[in-house]
């Protein structure tokens, strides 16, 4: 009888584990430009926190100013990233987007721009970006609705 009670409480703990893993999110910005970098991941700190607050979700954020740095650390079960295009060293967004879909085909990766390019928006689409946005007034909060609809995605993959 205690076998099955411990077969019982070590399943319950296993759903347990999976509901809290299902409730985690990992968040990564690459940005080169550090006032934006900052300012966006801020931003998406400010959000998530209070998401965090109203259902109990947990968030896990880092932010990077290089693609060096940004790859060498980036993990295979990131949500979402956040890359900029025009990185200002030997990689592009397209380059970074291309490994991170390597590493993680479920990422959802989301390329930022200054420039506002038809061209550059379609190519990193092509390559699998879940979408484009360009750094305009409205970015930061396009990002946090970002993030939402990735948590709504995952949560709910059939709806």
């Amino acid at each position: 009888m205690q076998f099955i009670n411990q077969k019982k409480h070590r399943k319950k703990n296993q759903k347990i584990e999976a509901m809290e893993t299902n409730n985690q999110f990992k968040i990564v910005v690459l940005e080169d430009n550090d006032f934006y970098n900052q300012l966006l991941t801020r931003q998406l700190e400010n959000y998530t926190s209070e998401i965090a607050q109203d259902k109990g979700y947990s968030f896990d954020i880092s932010s990077y100013t290089n693609a060096t740095d940004f790859l060498k650390n980036f993990k295979p079960d990131t949500d979402i990233a956040f890359v900029d295009y025009y990185l200002g060293e030997s990689k592009n967004g397209l380059e970074v987007l291309k490994i991170i879909k390597q590493k993680c085909p479920k990422c959802k990766v989301v390329v930022i721009s200054r420039e506002n390019n038809i061209k550059t928006s379609f190519e990193t689409l092509n390559e699998g970006a879940y979408t484009f946005i360009y750094k305009d007034q409205g970015a930061l909060i396009e990002s946090c609705v970002l993030v939402e609809e990735v948590i709504k995605d995952r949560l709910n993959p059939l709806v």
